[in-house]
């Protein structure tokens, strides 16, 4: 015979008293009876007796547990767009389970630790919530930021939502032209590349501590000084900025003189042999030259 918790009789032999047509006969023999339950509800729960008329008479018992997984997740932030250097909250909630669920945190392949708190409902039923509080930089931006609920009941349960993260720009000078040293008489020309989220709405350049030369020519993030004299060095900046700050490079000019070519006759004074050599003499200045042999 097999009773349930509320000690009714479920099964008599291969005979079912109990109109619960849940309970289903699988298999009756002289040392077995089998029974099936269907639709499990949290009233199922307890201890199912087993008794066997010998003499003297036995039983044997089986506690049951019923496991109540949690419904989706669901998660929610604080600021769906958030600016680096602050702090943002994530909150994920697991509602009506059995036992209480387990929430982790991943950002990325990184596991964070949030503050659960547990609210009992009815029935030994839980909710649970967790709360994280992260603050970003923009190497979070597009990072997956995933809550894991851990329950007996389920698996590979998760929900999860990217960071979007604004940050200054990021800037860089780059040197079009010339590709080596920049002498008296050639142009330069400077591209400032800016980047951020927002894009830059606004790239100027200023010379530091000077005025920009009188004929130079800015457009848009370009920047073209023709005929370069000694009288143009200095540092040169490029200012881009967005809705978060702004953020700056320097490009410092040095000017050299121009190439002399001249032909020099050399004594190796060794061997007393003279040979003539071309050589290229940069001006240095109005006193000095820099020979540089050619051959």
């Amino acid at each position: 015979m097999l009773l349930n918790p509320n000690r009714q009789t479920i099964y008599f032999r291969d005979v079912r008293p109990l109109k619960d047509s849940r309970f289903q006969l699988v298999n009756f023999s002289d040392n077995e009876l089998l029974v099936s339950l269907s639709n499990v509800s949290l009233s199922d729960e307890g201890r199912y007796v087993c008794q066997l008329y010998t003499d003297p008479p036995q039983e044997a018992y089986a506690d049951i547990t019923v496991l109540v997984p949690p419904g989706n997740p669901i998660l929610e932030s604080r600021e769906e767009i958030v600016s680096e250097g602050n702090e943002t909250e994530i909150t994920c909630t697991a509602m009506g389970s059995k036992p209480a669920s387990t929430i982790k945190w991943m950002k990325g392949d990184q596991p964070l630790q949030g503050e659960a708190t547990v609210e009992e409902l009815y029935d030994r039923m839980f909710t649970v919530t967790s709360r994280l509080r992260l603050t970003v930089s923009k190497e979070d931006d597009g990072v997956a930021v995933i809550c894991i609920i851990d329950h007996p009941a389920v698996k590979d349960f998760q929900a999860q939502k990217y960071l979007e993260v604004q940050y200054k720009p990021e800037v860089k000078i780059v040197v079009e032209f010339p590709e080596g040293l920049t002498r008296e008489g050639e142009n330069l020309e400077l591209t400032c590349n800016a980047k951020g989220k927002p894009q830059p709405h606004q790239i100027n350049w200023l010379r530091v501590d000077d005025d920009f030369p009188s004929h130079a020519v800015i457009t848009g993030s370009d920047l073209f000084i023709e005929n370069l004299n000694k009288s143009y060095n200095g540092t040169y900046r490029c200012v881009a900025s967005n809705l978060v700050g702004e953020a700056y490079d320097d490009y410092i000019l040095y000017v050299y003189g121009m190439y002399l070519n001249l032909i020099c006759v050399c004594k190796q004074q060794s061997i007393r042999e003279e040979f003539s050599q071309t050589v290229q003499f940069i001006v240095l200045d109005k006193m000095t030259l820099l020979m540089v042999s050619l051959a």
